[in-house]
């Protein structure tokens, strides 16, 4: 079970830790590409306005790569679940599969409305038909994502499902309802705060470029078309951080209910108690005690119960658990960090808003587009922070069992339906196969970031918006633009 001195659950999950780590970052960017491309497009459209428009085309291009490295990493994760996970997708391919059947569906969408987006764009003679299949990308990759996310609710509270009595006893799958997979108890809040989280982070990270690839442009032109690309982005990230902020609060006031034992983990709290919770700010655990920790009086209870100002509501506490079933304790650092981070770009966020009311053309002032910067990198560590809480807060296990009102598992003794232990694989085939792994994702995530500030400096800006001119009928400023390459199309 042992090989270099790591188990093999402790190897699956860190490979499977990193793959995801590293495929989320480009379904972030292809999330965002998708719906700034629909954005832009359509002030073109209704504006007449060229620089919105090449700002289309040039991103349209890029997400096609996006797309087709986004497609080889979900083949390889696909692969590796299958190889890494053995009983738990056995379980997953008589309970949830349908979820992943469903994607497929979505999947298709994606790939055939972006293919006709890209490589018809000059054949929609009313350019109005040809930004409504952008809708059909921006739907494609938000199911892709919001179908996936499906299966991670399930493995939160798989309520009804299947008989989980039957399969506790004897290990025997019965009583399945496929459908139950679509609407679990966490489903709701879980793709609320996963999408806001995903947009945001891609969005980010497009406008950390665009204000990058200002910063350096001489060309006046190109600026434009960087302006009108962070135009929309600070629209969608002020939008999207305050409710990033309502459904971050959402999803602990239902983890609060639904998964006390990961809530009582993630908050730091040791035992139970009806009124007056602290907030506890970093700190962990040692020797069954939190220590190291910053106490705010009665701020989590007020938190989680605003209506009785934090006086009356129950707040479990991990001494009503066993400490096996513990997870480990850094998950309320990384907790913190992601609220910290959170309300930092918030501030960020009301401190730009400030200066647009004094009417200050933020755009110009080179803080700000530091600033601008600074959010791609924050955006995306504080994504991927908050999955690493979400599934590290699982631990030991990797399929809970649901819980009662009274937070106690549904079935005695019971607080979890399968253990990574018994989901890992304990082939050797995963040793060789996680290093494959760490050098794919160590190539294709440059590779990806390279490509794309390729191809959103393609061609030269004056072709750019000679094309932009002919596809909206304004008349054209310069040269014929039958040159053109192509294959930019």
């Amino acid at each position: 079970m042992i090989k270099m001195g790591i188990s093999y659950p402790v190897w699956d999950s860190a490979m499977f830790a990193y793959t995801i780590s590293a495929h989320i970052i480009i379904v972030a960017i292809t999330l965002a590409m998708a719906l700034v491309i629909t954005i832009a497009e359509y002030i073109a459209l209704k504006n007449k306005n060229k620089y919105y428009e090449a700002l289309a085309h040039k991103l349209s291009i890029a997400l096609v790569i996006n797309f087709a490295i986004g497609t080889a990493s979900g083949v390889f994760m696909a692969v590796e679940l299958m190889l890494f996970w053995p009983e738990f997708m056995k379980l997953v391919g008589a309970v949830a599969m349908l979820s992943f059947y469903a994607e497929v569906f979505a999947f298709l969408v994606e790939s055939v409305t972006l293919m006709v987006y890209v490589y018809f764009w000059d054949n929609f003679k009313n350019r109005w038909n040809h930004w409504l299949v952008s809708w059909g990308v921006l739907f494609g990759t938000g199911a892709s994502a919001w179908l996936i996310t499906n299966v991670n609710a399930w493995m939160n509270t798989p309520t009804g499902s299947f008989n989980i009595a039957n399969y506790i006893n004897t290990g025997v799958i019965s009583g399945v309802n496929p459908l139950k997979v679509f609407y679990e108890p966490s489903t709701g809040p879980e793709l609320f705060h996963m999408f806001m989280a995903m947009y945001f982070a891609g969005s980010m990270a497009l406008l950390a470029y665009f204000a990058y690839k200002y910063l350096k442009s001489k060309n006046d032109d190109e600026k434009k078309i960087d302006t009108s690309a962070m135009k929309i982005l600070s629209v969608v990230g002020v939008v999207d951080i305050i409710l990033i902020g309502i459904s971050g609060s959402i999803e602990l006031s239902t983890l609060l209910t639904l998964e006390p034992l990961k809530y009582a983990m993630l908050e730091l709290n040791m035992a139970p108690v009806m009124s007056g919770a602290p907030e506890h700010l970093f700190g962990f655990i040692s020797n069954g005690k939190s220590i190291g920790f910053i106490p705010l009086a009665g701020a989590q209870s007020l938190l989680a119960y605003p209506f009785t100002k934090g006086n009356a509501g129950y707040i479990p506490g991990l001494s009503s658990y066993p400490s096996s079933v513990w997870a480990p304790s850094v998950v309320h650092d990384t907790l913190d960090l992601m609220v910290g981070f959170g309300v930092l770009m918030g501030l960020f966020w009301l401190a730009v808003l400030v200066l647009k009311i004094m009417k200050k053309d933020i755009f110009k002032i080179k803080y700000v587009l530091y600033g601008f910067i600074s959010l791609g990198f924050l955006g995306m560590f504080t994504m991927e922070d908050g999955w690493y809480t979400a599934e590290v807060g699982r631990v030991p296990y990797i399929l809970l069992m649901p819980y009662k009102a009274n937070g106690q598992p549904l079935i005695a003794g019971h607080y979890g339906i399968m253990t990574i232990a018994q989901a890992a694989s304990t082939s050797t085939i995963v040793w060789p196969l996680g290093i494959v792994i760490i050098l794919f994702y160590l190539i294709i995530i440059p590779f990806t970031f390279y490509f794309n500030a390729k191809v959103l400096n393609l061609s030269h800006v004056d072709d750019d918006l000679r094309k932009a001119e002919r596809d909206l009928n304004i008349p054209e400023t310069g040269k014929d633009i039958n040159n053109v390459n192509a294959g930019a199309r």
